[in-house]
């Protein structure tokens, strides 16, 4: 021990006197890189503790200590994973204030309620049994650097700091969780993050969900792809924001779920647009093939204003016992208002009783272009049925401006293109507007901008219909024999 004792003291005298160096102390796989102009005193008490910048270390759990010319940034932590192992550095000033367990490839570490700065966290490399766990209680940034991790017994990237986390992403990175197990999903976050940088994510989700926010989420750039997931692409509770970057999702649930946060579901407590999905920027393509699914679901309003969003369901409607009522497949589906300034929405539903835009509350649009089509027949469960109507609405349909084409239901699928709840009405102010189905839509009267309706039509995929200076491309898969045409522009 008096040999080690000495050898470590004369590390230490070269560290102050070469003070642009840093010195690295080695425990297991977790170096704590401290800096010479950081280090001031260190200390060796009791023969077996060496003390530097408040972290304590007992001598003989040091594997190597050395001195380099590294210079590691402050409140930095980087991981890098090979194979089945991984190494961390920590930056020395914060050494004494995270707890680091490393076994194989799986990298655990908790930030001390008297860490109270941000720390950046670089992850890279590939591992196939490999995770990340972090929990603390002040905001952080995560640096996903072509990071591939894939852990087959749970979640490879779970951070339950449930404070404010910026994600940047470098290069290429993957993510991949294990299947049948009880996390929640392949990438989960306790806290509200926003992603941005230049690189990609590709989420594979083989449990439940692709990623899971328990706040909001916000994604301002870089490209995130779910390749798959058992249940919903992106589940978020609170809000979903989306300004730039691109968001690609094919899923077996719904592809964006975004849920009340708080106790009092349904209001918006103390959260500011609780249940929110908001569509700025950027580009979204949702696919979903599950019964019932909804490519773009939130529990209050949907506002796209700017995006460009192509929204898919292919599954049928189905009997809910649970509720005991039908549930249909929706390629946007808003529990409260659908409110469309700008950008463009392609919005495309194929099974039985599917709807384009489904919303609760009312509808309103008054720009940007929106194609919707439902392909699907009427879908019938005992004495109850469910149409594949076009846009939908429990409330009032208000276009002021913008284009918007709606093809609905197949002859037999007795949909109409513009469906307001029972007592509201279709109101039409603006814009240039087709609508084309089995029924007959009804405009209101109150309207400002004039209509024009056909009946008997042959509709036929591919073909470009015009009627009153209102020309459309059908999209391929809709067909109708006998089909009801309303359209509007303005000079009409």
């Amino acid at each position: 021990m008096k040999k080690i004792v000495l050898f470590i003291s004369f590390l230490l005298l070269t560290a102050v006197a070469a003070t642009a160096q840093t010195m690295n102390v080695r425990v297991g796989q977790v170096t704590y890189a401290h800096r010479a102009a950081n280090t001031g005193d260190m200390t060796i008490t009791g023969g077996n503790t060496l003390t530097i910048e408040g972290k304590a270390y007992n001598t003989s759990s040091i594997s190597q200590i050395s001195i380099d010319d590294s210079n590691v940034a402050d409140n930095t932590v980087s991981v890098s994973y090979a194979g089945q192992t991984a190494t961390v550095v920590v930056s020395g000033n914060i050494a004494h204030l995270v707890t680091v367990s490393v076994s194989g490839a799986n990298v655990s570490i908790t930030q001390s309620e008297a860490l109270q700065q941000e720390v950046t966290y670089t992850l890279s490399g590939t591992s196939s049994n490999g995770s990340f766990f972090m929990d603390g209680d002040y905001k952080a940034n995560f640096v996903l650097n072509n990071l591939s991790l894939t852990n087959p017994a749970g979640c490879p990237l779970d951070i339950q700091d449930g404070k404010a986390i910026s994600v940047t992403l470098q290069g290429n990175n993957q993510l991949t969780d294990c299947a049948n197990g009880t996390h929640n999903a392949t990438l989960y976050i306790n806290g509200h993050p926003t992603f941005s940088g230049t690189g990609s994510l590709t989420l594979t989700g083989l449990t439940k969900h692709a990623f899971t926010s328990d706040e909001y989420a916000v994604i301002a750039g870089g490209t995130i792809n779910v390749t798959s997931a058992a249940s919903d692409g992106f589940h978020i509770n609170e809000r979903f924001q989306m300004d730039g970057g691109t968001l690609n999702i094919n899923s077996s649930g719904d592809g964006i779920d975004v849920g009340f946060r708080g106790a009092n579901k349904g209001t918006k407590d103390q959260y500011e647009r609780n249940g929110f999905l908001e569509l700025n920027g950027g580009t979204i393509t949702a696919s979903c093939s599950g019964q019932g699914a909804k490519a773009l679901k939130a529990d209050s309003t949907i506002v796209i204003a700017g995006a460009t969003v192509t929204a898919t369901t292919s599954a049928d409607a189905y009997y809910d016992a649970t509720s005991a009522d039908i549930s249909s497949s929706s390629a946007v589906k808003a529990d409260g208002e659908f409110r469309m300034t700008s950008g463009t929405l392609t919005a495309t539903s194929t099974g039985d009783g599917g709807k384009g835009i489904n919303a609760t509350g009312a509808v309103s649009i008054s720009g940007g272009n929106i194609y919707v089509t439902t392909t699907g027949s009427l879908f019938e469960y005992g004495t109850e049925d469910t149409k594949p109507q076009g846009i939908k609405s429990d409330a009032d349909i208000t276009i002021s401006g913008g284009s918007v084409y709606v093809c609905a239901g197949s002859y037999d699928g007795k949909a109409t293109a513009f469906k307001p709840g029972d007592t509201s009405t279709f109101s039409i102010n603006g814009g240039t507007i087709m609508g084309i189905a089995r029924k007959k839509t009804t405009v209101a009267t109150t309207s400002t901008q004039k209509t024009a309706t056909t009946s008997g039509q042959k509709i036929t995929a591919g073909q470009t219909f015009t009627f009153s200076g209102v020309s459309y491309t059908i999209p391929a898969g809709y067909n109708n024999t006998s089909a009801n045409v309303v359209v509007s522009r303005a000079g009409l």
